[in-house]
């Protein structure tokens, strides 16, 4: 069972190549199997309707178009994608840019959302916020790829559990658990790694079997210290659906806000409790993230999370 999932492209540009988006934003259903896909462009011709008719795909009228951006258009302070990409230019990432990271970022969503797009989302997450706290004094670039990297985490964990949003949580954390640490959730994934590992060593290493064994503990211990069980229990609660999506629009809000706000001045508790998440994950400090509790107010609950981490995903 599974809600009903519909995909909208929409351009504001004078040259919004209609024809293009109508192809692409048909590829990009099949990818990710919506239910519905649609463009929204001002000013369509005629041909253009018939031509994504063709394709089964939807086009939004002007009159519509206009009545959206006419009710949503009081966010005069969201920062363009152009005017983002431009600043993301300029930060050196690597051997490249900021830029170019993020163009491949946005792309594993062509891909179709699979467990091994959701890894990247969540290393790229990591990587750019533990580069924030490193680098940026005040909020910038790396910060907002941050929070679109976070946005993506949390869009693409609601998704991937819709599988499972029926079973019961030992279930779901036991199919995240599996997708986090190996990008699949076949069934005994990590048995037959570990089975292949024993059989191979015993037969060309160590007869007794002591050293297999100590291969399983060792890798028994390091699965258990690995820093993914926070994201597994909040992506495996009963209700994470609308925790995810809400922490999602918040963080892509948040990523596009003039000025940008600094992890610790979100507003979403749901934002907080993934950056946070993310935050374990990057091996940073919460307060150095998020800041230092504040004192008379309840922390939010994260499943899992001891006492001194729920504390700290305050302001």
């Amino acid at each position: 069972m599974r809600g009903y999932i519909a995909i909208v492209d929409i351009k504001n540009r004078r040259r919004g190549k209609a024809f293009e988006r109508a192809v692409w934003v048909k590829g990009l259903q099949s990818a990710v199997r919506a239910d519905e896909a649609i463009i929204a462009s001002q000013g369509s011709k005629d041909s253009v309707y018939t031509f994504a008719a063709r394709l089964n795909v939807r086009v939004i009228s002007n009159s519509v178009f206009d009545a959206i951006v006419s009710r949503y258009s009081q966010n005069a302070q969201r920062l363009a994608y152009e005017s983002l990409q431009d600043q993301w230019k300029n930060v050196a990432v690597g051997s490249g840019n900021l830029k170019t990271c993020m163009e491949v970022v946005r792309g594993e969503v062509s891909k179709g959302i699979s467990f091994p797009s959701l890894n990247h989302w969540i290393d790229e997450a990591a990587s750019y916020l533990k580069l924030a706290v490193e680098r940026e004094r005040t909020p910038g670039p790396l910060i907002r790829a941050a929070y679109l990297c976070g946005a993506l985490v949390a869009i693409g964990a609601d998704y991937l559990g819709k599988e499972h949003s029926l079973s019961d949580s030992g279930m779901r954390r036991d199919y995240f658990r599996q997708g986090l640490l190996f990008g699949r959730t076949d069934p005994g994934t990590s048995k037959s790694y570990l089975d292949f590992a024993e059989n191979v060593v015993t037969e060309y290493y160590d007869q007794t079997g002591a050293a297999a064994a100590r291969i399983r503990a060792g890798f028994e211990g390091a699965v258990k210290n690995m820093p993914i069980e926070g994201l597994v229990e909040l992506f495996s609660k009963p209700n994470a659906g609308a925790e995810l999506f809400k922490g999602a629009v918040a963080l892509e809000a948040a990523c596009f806000t003039e000025p940008v706000a600094a992890p610790r001045s979100l507003v979403s508790v749901e934002a907080k409790a993934i950056i946070g998440l993310i935050s374990d994950y990057a091996g940073l400090r919460r307060k150095d993230v998020l800041g230092a509790a504040v004192d008379n107010e309840p922390s939010p609950k994260i499943e899992g999370k001891g006492p001194d981490n729920q504390d700290s995903l305050l302001l």
